[in-house]
């Protein structure tokens, strides 16, 4: 690591004034790399002088800094009041504030088709149709989605499918689709059906809707429709169970987004639940990074504006910080005028503030216990196998592949938060079975994976070096490893998990350098490893099985005239796999309404020739 962003830090850090204020580091190029506040500018910019007691990620971003710049404050609060909107402004590479802020799922009712699809929608709104929402999560999308599906009958297939309409979906036999995939509902009743979910996803109010259902169900079971009758029963007692379950009645809120904060040891947990048209939306932790002496306020009123920064604003936020006034409206801009923050003493709001405060608790002490067990498990890791440096992060490795054919590589990783899906990578290898006379090198597809990984500049930039690394497999797996790391001059300890006696789960052999170690198999470190193995093995083995279907359908259609990419993804479309395509007979491929029947001839053929 150059030397040159350490002088120029410690030079600028002589002039600093012992005042709060701002600080932005940049780059040769003039790009912003981080922004921070400070209590005292001149002892937090001071800090980046101790290289050694910096995370490689900080130490990479003292190494790139060019210059930088400072605005003095009056206050420690209009210091993170400025912090948060610059960093939401010029969002900094190396600024990690919100770790989960990806933008609320909605449900999505088009208005451009006859018979409308009900749908999760993510990102901006740039279709023509309804939107409800927003959920704190997909699952509580999901499970709204099919609520409404058993409800109104609302369809989930492709236009396409519509379209045709002359093949009916599965949801219709299973009572939760009206059938306008096989002609089974006009126009009209499919819209009454539209407007009928959309008053009750709009106001939450089910009593009107409950009252024709229930109207409907008498009126079928006097003209002995029995089987229409129990369908609109089974409807009825799931619009009552959501009704009573997700509806709150409190006066003067309809919209509201409520949030609790809870912070130990440094550590802080928000719970969220956000309510619209009096409904539940559901629930979400967050857990915001800040420095070890933040106080509460600050932390909440940092979390609401980079949270807001691209979401729909309710007109009641109820937190149990006291924000003052004066200062959310200086945080949150012009956007939150007309938005009251509230925070509750007692009577039903209060209540609904206690329950965020519950799962803010329960959620923080379920966190610090993650902590306290990853750094168990990497303590206990540094005692047997004798290495010094803390251990922050683990990056796993693994391939999967058919005797040879269709290879690839994962790698997971995995820290005090849990596996990282962020910096989940595959590697399509370029192993050729071919060249090597049939025989399956897991070696080299190992060092290829490692050359790749640890080689890349950009890659190395864009995800930080891991602290260990976990390779499934046994001395010859462990050499392969070592030996690229060796070459790239790259010292990070390496943990080799080889199967035991009769490949037994349990029995694993644990290789490091000299030493090989077999753990207990109640050990809780042993299944720590065993967790982190099994999801790397399951990355490798799913990834493994996409190509595979896809090479498939190419490399045998590649051997066939006529069959470019379009036709190859209408084949895979209309019959799933490779096996479906070799057992159809010619009169199920003539069901390929969009290819000529001489190319389906010449596909019965290829597979039925003797």
């Amino acid at each position: 690591m150059t030397l040159q962003g350490q002088e120029i830090i410690k030079a600028i850090s002589k002039t600093l004034p012992n005042q709060p204020g701002v600080y932005q580091m940049e780059d040769n190029k003039g790009n912003i790399l981080y922004i921070g506040k400070a209590k005292n500018l001149s002892n937090r910019v001071k800090n980046y002088l101790s290289i050694n007691n910096l995370t490689r990620r900080i130490q990479r971003m003292v190494s790139l800094t060019n210059s930088m710049n400072f605005f003095v404050t009056n206050t420690e609060l209009e210091a993170i009041i400025l912090e948060c909107n610059l960093i939401k402004k010029h969002k900094p590479r190396f600024n990690v504030l919100l770790r989960d802020d990806k933008s609320f799922p909605f449900i999505f009712i088009s208005s451009e088709h006859d018979f409308p699809r009900i749908e999760k929608h993510r990102g901006p709104k740039n279709k023509t149709g309804r939107y409800y929402g927003p959920f704190a999560s997909p699952d509580a999308v999901n499970r709204t989605i099919n609520t409404i599906q058993r409800i109104f009958l609302l369809r989930s297939c492709t236009d396409k499918e519509v379209s045709k309409g002359n093949k009916l979906c599965f949801n219709y036999y299973l009572k939760r689709c009206s059938g306008p995939c096989g002609g089974k509902i006009t126009k009209k009743a499919y819209a009454k059906l539209i407007e009928s979910a959309d008053d009750f996803l709009s106001s939450g109010n089910s009593e009107k809707i409950q009252k024709n259902f229930t109207n409907q169900m008498y009126v079928a079971s006097k003209n002995k429709n029995f089987e229409l009758a129990a369908s609109l029963r089974d409807r009825l007692k799931a619009l009552k169970h959501i009704a009573q379950n997700n509806s709150i009645k409190i006066k003067d809120i309809r919209d509201a987004d409520v949030f609790a904060i809870d912070s130990r040891n440094g550590k802080t947990c928000i719970y969220g639940s956000f309510f619209r048209n009096n409904t539940s939306y559901g629930g979400k932790a967050f857990y915001p990074d800040h420095d070890q002496l933040a106080e509460k306020e600050e932390i909440m009123l940092g979390f609401l504006n980079i949270f807001y920064a691209d979401k729909e604003i309710p007109k009641y936020i109820l937190t149990n910080t006291n924000i003052k006034k004066s200062a959310s409206f200086n945080i949150l801009g012009k956007n939150f005028e007309n938005t009251k923050i509230l925070t509750p003493q007692k009577g039903p709001k209060k209540n609904l503030l206690k329950f965020a405060e519950k799962n803010s608790r329960i959620n923080l002490e379920l966190r610090l216990n993650k902590l306290k067990s990853f750094d168990s498990f990497t303590n206990e890791i540094k005692k047997i196998f004798q290495i010094k440096k803390d251990i922050n992060k683990i990056e796993a490795y693994d391939n999967s592949h058919t005797f040879g054919k269709f290879p690839v590589g994962v790698m997971i990783a995995y820290n005090n938060n849990g596996f990282i899906k962020s910096n989940y990578r595959k590697f399509n290898i370029k192993f050729n079975v071919e060249d090597n006379k049939n025989k399956v090198d897991d070696y080299y597809m190992m060092k290829e994976m490692l050359i790749r990984r640890f080689n890349n500049t950009k890659f190395r930039d864009e995800i930080d070096l891991p602290d260990l690394l976990l390779i499934d497999g046994g001395k010859g797996q462990y050499n392969s490893a070592k030996e690229v790391m060796d070459k790239l001059k790259i010292n990070i300890p390496i943990i080799s998990m080889a199967k035991g006696a009769d490949r037994n789960s349990g029995r694993e052999i644990l290789i490091h350098e000299k030493f090989t170690h077999r753990l207990n198999e109640n050990s809780t470190l042993l299944h720590f490893l065993q967790n982190i193995r099994d999801e790397v093995h399951r990355f490798a083995i799913t990834t493994h099985r996409t190509k595979r279907s896809k090479m498939s359908i190419k490399s045998v259609f590649d051997e066939l005239k006529g069959i470019g990419p379009e036709r190859k993804k209408i084949l895979k479309k209309h019959f799933g796999t490779i096996e479906n395509i070799k057992l159809a007979t010619f009169e199920d491929l003539k069901k390929v309404k969009s290819i000529p029947l001489n190319i389906l001839r010449q596909i019965y053929e290829y597979f039925h020739s003797v």
